[in-house]
């Protein structure tokens, strides 16, 4: 009796599996198996364009933030020989003395206007470019919280 019982024991594994292998199991596990592959490269390509559009945006943020810094550099050269041309025509050292001063004063505080532009600028930038990635990211959460038993 003793090895009659350890057969059947033995089989077990082997009898679960193959009524699980019935084609109709088969065919169920291979759709549901291919729906699956279907969602992840849906997922994959919606990704991919949502990276594209963050490159794009960021493009952008550089493009912008290199017209302002041209833009500024001009402006700034221009001032400064402005400067030059007043402090070459002084009359006398105070008046030199004056015009430096003013010059140094007025392209600090432009300096610093223009060092707060661009952080806003990048910060906007980077905040716009990280959107789509992170949305992507919340719908992967989703998509993989939903695959949990």
């Amino acid at each position: 009796m003793a090895t009659t019982k350890k057969t059947a024991d033995a089989t077990q594994p082997f009898d679960a599996l193959s009524a699980a292998m019935n084609p109709e199991a088969f065919k169920e596990g291979y759709e549901r198996m291919a729906e699956g592959f279907s969602s992840v490269a849906d997922f994959n390509k919606s990704s991919m364009e949502a990276l594209m559009s963050s490159t794009g945006v960021y493009a952008k943020g550089v493009e912008a933030a290199a017209q302002e810094q041209t833009s500024f550099l001009k402006e700034a050269y221009e001032d400064g020989i402005a400067a030059s041309k007043a402090a070459s025509s002084a009359s006398s050292v105070q008046e030199v003395l004056e015009i430096q001063t003013d010059y140094v004063r007025s392209a600090m505080e432009k300096n610093l206007g223009f060092a707060t532009k661009i952080t806003d600028h990048w910060v906007s930038v980077t905040k716009e470019a990280s959107d789509p990635i992170s949305e992507r990211y919340g719908e992967f959460v989703e998509m993989v919280q939903s695959y949990r038993p």
